[in-house]
């Protein structure tokens, strides 16, 4: 299950720096539940290589602002503490999983 993370928690997995990690930014609309399943299945698929998770929606104004997204959905992947790559845009499992793989050098 993908564990939504409010700005205190998201630091510390940025400080944490232990592994690669996905955050999604999705507002809560008509795409909501597909593109949270799409992140969900994306996880269960790289197992323990990366981690996924959502930015909690009440606090997503400021985070765009602080990580300078511009839309939803977006997806941002860090690793050891940086963003290394960010995928724009509603995702299917498929492009999701192949953006996550490339960045990360799998």
């Amino acid at each position: 299950m993908v564990k939504t993370l409010e700005p205190q928690a998201f630091d510390i997995e940025l400080q944490s720096g232990s592994e690669p990690f996905v955050v999604a930014f999705l507002k809560r609309n008509e795409r909501f539940a597909e593109q949270r399943k799409v992140l969900a299945q994306v996880e269960k698929s790289n197992g323990d290589r990366v981690r996924c998770f959502l930015f909690d929606v009440d606090y997503l104004p400021t985070a765009m602002d602080r990580f300078a997204v511009n839309g939803t959905p977006t997806f941002l992947l860090f690793e050891q503490g940086k963003e290394i790559d960010r995928l724009i845009g509603e995702s299917d499992g498929e492009t999701l999983d192949e953006f996550i793989r490339s960045a990360i050098g799998e």
